[in-house]
């Protein structure tokens, strides 16, 4: 596999990206985009999972996962230009110029739009030529537009699905100093019956396309500067480790990380007595419509010395975002093994 990641992609495997979808709106129809019926064609914003209302949404999330840099995406981002400056700058302004912000684009932007990015603070741009465009890249306006956001001082790189091998862009990208990301071409809702009309098959495990992984571990094998991404990763690692960053940095002293970045307390329907919590400090509990959160250990403690407390006591499992993924009975931990 390449050794050669885009400091956007580094940051992305530590969880440390915010996932800034700027708009659904696009002038392309890729057969194999996987964008949801949610989001395709529509123009709403969303940071992560939350939909944006207003630039403070972006900042309450960048800050709620503690981010050290942005990747913007669609859709096309660049349909809505000022839009992106609009939220580069925001997000500079805010957490200052380390905050590493990459683009990535379906066009290839003009020098006008490179240098209102660059401007702005821009750190990054990724292209995602047609795949018509893939075979001629060399020539192409996508690699004239790498080359002028290289003398502008960006890093670059092309991302683009693992269907068939690319060696007009690699030799390209050699010229340039940029990177290759591959991704494992997926299956989605969106995409099933344009992905089968042309031949390709999924796994059977996962979402993935059948020969995907071999063609971009071939690529990859081939040249430093090509970096496989598979399917898996997207949940594995990038989303588990985004909830993770986000969860310890949301975290109450007194729940429980876990290691899918979920976070796990206590919950009592009524407040135990001054008596039991003797010994206990203020930041190990706290009291939110007359219940009663703690660490799961001592709800079950509490439960165990005053049995009154049973009715309704539950250990939750929550996502960082207050979504239960879980609620189990405390008494269910209280019988006996069998």
């Amino acid at each position: 596999m390449g050794t050669v990641h885009s400091k956007g992609c580094e940051l992305c495997q530590l969880g440390a990206k915010m996932v800034l979808f700027v708009t659904g709106l696009c002038q392309r129809s890729c057969f194999y985009c996987p964008l949801s019926e949610e989001r395709k064609g529509k123009d709403a914003v969303y940071a992560n999972e939350r939909l944006v209302r207003c630039d403070a949404d972006v900042l309450e999330e960048a800050r709620s996962m503690d981010a050290l840099g942005t990747g913007i995406t669609g859709g096309e981002p660049l349909l809505k230009l000022e839009r992106v400056q609009n939220y580069i700058e925001l997000l500079k302004s805010e957490f200052g110029s380390a905050h590493h912000v990459h683009l990535y684009s379906s066009l290839a932007p003009s020098k006008h739009v490179l240098d209102a990015l660059s401007g702005t603070g821009l750190d990054e741009i990724r292209l995602h030529p047609p795949i018509e465009e893939w075979d001629n890249f060399s020539t192409s306006r996508y690699r004239e537009a790498l080359e002028y956001a290289r003398v502008l001082g960006l890093q670059v790189g092309v991302e683009i699905p693992a269907i068939k091998p690319v060696p007009a862009i690699v030799e390209a990208l050699k010229e340039l100093g940029g990177f290759l990301n591959l991704n494992e071409l997926e299956f989605s809702e969106t995409n099933y019956e344009a992905m089968i009309a042309r031949g390709f098959v999924q796994l059977k495990s996962g979402y993935a396309a059948f020969g995907s992984r071999e063609i971009a571990l071939e690529t990859a094998r081939d040249t430093l500067l090509a970096y496989f991404c598979p399917s898996a990763s997207k949940d594995s690692v990038q989303l588990r480790e985004r909830l993770k960053r986000k969860a310890l940095h949301l975290a109450r002293p007194f729940e429980e990380v876990t290691e899918d970045g979920t976070l796990v307390f206590g919950v009592l329907e009524s407040v135990p007595s001054l008596d039991s919590l003797t010994g206990v400090s203020s930041e190990e509990y706290t009291i939110v419509n007359g219940e009663f959160l703690t660490s799961w250990q001592l709800a079950l403690q509490l439960v165990k010395d005053q049995p009154e407390l049973t009715k309704k006591a539950r250990i939750v499992e929550t996502y960082p975002d207050g979504m239960v993924v879980e609620s189990t009975p405390l008494r269910d931990c209280l019988k006996p093994k069998t």
